[in-house]
């Protein structure tokens, strides 16, 4: 979601680049990046899609090491009784188990961060065109985020409008993520 909200501040940003400072500041829209990530359509799509590719796995690491916390009390519960050697061979294959789930994680999360990046860059390059199509189509001269200024009233809040024309903008570039397995 952090991903999501820092890829939606650099597209805003992005919008902004229309402004210079030359200009007089002219109509000016302020939009919420964390709204058109979690209620626009891409990003609706990019949680489906990051769940349904990675949620199994995840699931299971997580049961694995649920699992595997219950073997590490069981063993400091028997540990007093067993002897040197059974103890030692209980630890050996409880730092073998630790460090295969350590593995699976670290594996796990390297795919994860690389799709992440993915959708990032998809969603930001159709966030960056639907506030340009907005501005454009409404007289905008600055589109901001709701990050970038401490104080804004309602009636600059174009959010709603630039969530429909993000949806409209993934529509027309076919409204689904394209993931290289890498």
């Amino acid at each position: 979601m952090i991903r999501k909200t820092l890829a939606m501040l650099a597209a805003v940003a992005l919008c902004t680049a229309l402004y210079t400072p030359a200009q007089a500041a002219g109509k000016i829209g302020v939009l919420n990046p964390v709204r058109v990530s979690t209620q626009s359509d891409p990003g609706k799509e990019a949680d489906r899609q990051i769940e349904s590719s990675l949620g199994k796995e995840r699931k299971q690491l997580e049961q694995q090491q649920i699992d595997f916390d219950k073997q590490v009390k069981d063993f400091e519960k028997q540990a007093p009784a067993l002897s040197d050697k059974a103890r030692g061979e209980r630890q050996e294959k409880l730092q073998k188990t630790f460090q295969d789930i350590q593995t699976r994680g670290s594996a796990f999360a390297q795919r994860a961060q690389r799709m992440q990046q993915q959708i990032d860059q998809q969603m930001n390059e159709v966030v960056t065109v639907a506030c340009r199509s907005f501005a454009e189509k409404n007289g905008y001269d600055l589109i901001i985020t709701t990050q970038a200024t401490p104080y804004a009233t309602a009636s600059y809040d174009v959010t709603e409008a630039v969530i429909k024309e993000v949806n409209s903008v993934w529509k027309s570039r076919g409204g689904k993520y394209k993931i290289s397995a890498k």
